[in-house]
């Protein structure tokens, strides 16, 4: 649909409701009046004929006969009377014949009217009367006809048709239409223009205000609607109530934005799309769970200041999330110089495990430069070791109404976690069902099962050293 500018529509409102008013006035004013006047004639004219032509019939046994002496005075003389001007006066018997004898013309009003139909009636009258009696119309003139009866008798004995002349009162309908015209014409430029400058001040501001929206669309959340907000009228309600919005909407990315540091962004998003928190309730999901623990922890906590023991955590941590994300693992919690990172949960991942395993060995690859850059710089380095493991979990919201945590529990969770306790410094610790999922992808080594708390028998164990090359290439 084309797009029709606000400030067209109300400057073409404004225009309507001008020639409105304008054409009604001249209704009112012109028109009606005009009417007013032609019928005022006609009554003129039949009051005139009503009294001067009775006395000129002549009522006989072979029908009625006019005088033509009383009808051509009464065309003659019309004009002595104010309103109205005979220009012809055509008699009809009661047979319905012309008299052309009776019948009579205004030869002096016709040579002002019209000077070529006065030539023609001087040249030939009868047959100028015989043409006005087939009706054919001139400007100017109005033809009124009357029947004529005489008294005591109830049928007609003729008919007579005055041509009345109209040219005063179109002349003062022309000068009253010109006038309203001009009035009009000036009027509705005014009207059109100030309905212009209005709408612009009314349309302007919605306008910018619509930009600011489609900015506020896009992210922009700095973005305010300063031509309104002064206004103190619905224009400036709308203003203001932008900015409120544009302030709720900022608050909340930052909060979506404060949470995703907290919690991971998949998790954040699920937190913020659900109606209450408290619907993230349990579910039992197949998850990939992977612990990593900072070895030598509490010793090098007793050297160094506590400052630099946040400092260096912080820094090996950087690593960690950095590359859980771009495997598309979660860190669901750091826990002191632990952390424990999920796949599969809140939203399904089709090769966990894989991912898993591939985001551990990159962690030990940039755990490894980044010690050896501390090494050179002559500041504390560290290990890490890495436990994984696969199962079904139970995910949700864990806590109490005021103060819950996303997470998952369950047995796979355990020995994930008594997995990354066997692992030494750089190594990667996986169980057997992650082992199932990834072995011709890695390379890897059994270690003697181990007795773990929990388990009545011993958990075989991996050692991941690192992917196969053909696997590699393959990525």
């Amino acid at each position: 649909m084309r797009r029709f500018p606000l400030r067209f529509k109300i400057a073409g409102f404004a225009a309507g409701l001008v020639v409105l008013a304008t054409g009604l006035l001249a209704l009112f004013t012109v028109i009606l009046p005009w009417r007013a006047k032609l019928r005022q004639q006609e009554n003129i004219a039949s009051s005139l004929v009503q009294t001067a032509l009775p006395l000129g019939i002549d009522l006989r046994a072979d029908g009625a006969h006019f005088d033509p002496a009383r009808v051509h005075a009464l065309v003659a003389n019309s004009s002595r009377v104010q309103g109205i001007e005979i220009v012809y006066a055509l008699l009809w018997d009661d047979k319905g014949n012309l008299d052309t004898a009776a019948s009579s013309v205004n030869t002096d009003l016709l040579q002002k009217l019209y000077p070529p139909l006065a030539q023609f009636y001087l040249r030939d009258s009868a047959r100028f009367l015989q043409a006005l009696a087939q009706g054919k119309k001139q400007p100017g003139i109005r033809r009124l006809p009357i029947r004529l009866a005489a008294q005591n008798r109830q049928d007609a004995i003729g008919r007579l048709d005055l041509g009345l002349s109209t040219v005063a009162i179109d002349q003062e309908l022309r000068r009253s239409l010109q006038r309203d015209a001009a009035v009009l014409a000036a009027t509705l430029l005014l009207a059109i223009a100030g309905a212009l400058w209005i709408s612009r001040r009314i349309a302007q501001p919605l306008a910018n205000l619509s930009g600011a929206m489609g900015r506020l669309q896009q992210g922009d959340f700095e973005v305010r609607a300063h031509d309104g907000q002064n206004a103190n009228d619905e224009v400036g309600d709308l203003a203001r109530a932008f900015d409120a919005m544009a302030d709720g909407l900022k608050e909340r990315e930052r909060l979506r934005g404060t949470l995703g540091r907290y919690v991971s962004d998949p998790v954040a998003e699920r937190i913020l799309s659900e109606e209450s928190d408290l619907l993230l309730r349990g579910e039992v999901r197949k998850v990939t769970v992977m612990f990593l623990d900072v070895r030598g922890f509490t010793a090098m906590s007793e050297r160094i200041a506590p400052g630099e023991v946040v400092a260096l955590l912080n820094e090996y941590f950087d690593v960690v999330v950095d590359r859980v994300t771009a495997n598309g693992g979660t860190v669901n919690k750091f826990i002191g110089d632990a952390a424990m990172c999920i796949w599969g949960a809140p939203t399904a991942h089709e090769a966990a495990e894989r991912s898993a395993v591939a985001c551990a060995l990159q962690i030990q690859e940039a755990v490894a430069r980044l010690s050896a850059d501390r090494a050179r710089r002559s500041l504390t380095s560290v290990g890490i070791g890495i436990g994984i493991n696969a199962g079904e979990v139970l995910a949700g919201n864990l806590g109490a109404a005021r103060r819950l945590e996303y997470t998952v529990i369950g047995d796979a969770v355990n020995l994930a976690q008594r997995l990354e306790s066997q692992a030494r410094a750089g190594e990667v610790l996986i169980s057997q069902a992650v082992y199932e999922k990834v072995a011709s992808w890695v390379t890897a080594e059994p270690r003697e099962p181990v007795k773990l708390k929990g388990k009545s028998q011993p958990v075989p164990l991996w050692i991941v050293s690192g992917a196969k090359a053909a696997a590699t290439e393959a990525a």
